[in-house]
């Protein structure tokens, strides 16, 4: 079994990305399944790359944030760095991060007064 901080075997080329959410003033009870749809999203938003494939998704959760983490492969360099351009831009889209905070506000359990914020989209270091 592989361990999900490893680089996938299966493919030539793979990179670790994470999506960054704060939540103030703290998380309550977080519903990590709702929040992993994330990674299952992007594939359906505008613009996302043909031919890579993403694997190997959790949460990280603290106090006050959560992060969707994902591997991201592919078979050439020009398709990781195709996503790599499109991952850094589809986030500046307000539309795009309105609707991802309103996914972790509804996976939060008490989310009455609590406020989610989108603030970091980055590649891992593998």
């Amino acid at each position: 079994m592989q361990n999900r901080h490893e680089k996938p075997q299966d493919s030539a080329y793979s990179h670790k990305y994470a999506v960054h959410f704060d939540i103030l003033p703290e998380i309550s009870y977080l519903n990590q399944e709702l929040v992993l749809l994330i990674a299952d999203f992007l594939p359906t938003f505008r613009g996302f790359p043909q031919d890579v494939q993403i694997s190997e998704k959790w949460v990280d959760e603290g106090l006050d944030f959560c992060r969707v983490i994902f591997w991201v492969s592919a078979e050439s360099p020009d398709a990781i760095k195709t996503f790599a351009n499109w991952f850094q831009a589809v986030f500046r889209e307000p539309s795009i991060a309105q609707v991802l905070e309103r996914l972790v506000v509804c996976a939060l359990d008490e989310s009455k007064d609590t406020e989610v914020i989108l603030t970091d989209w980055t590649r891992l270091a593998n």
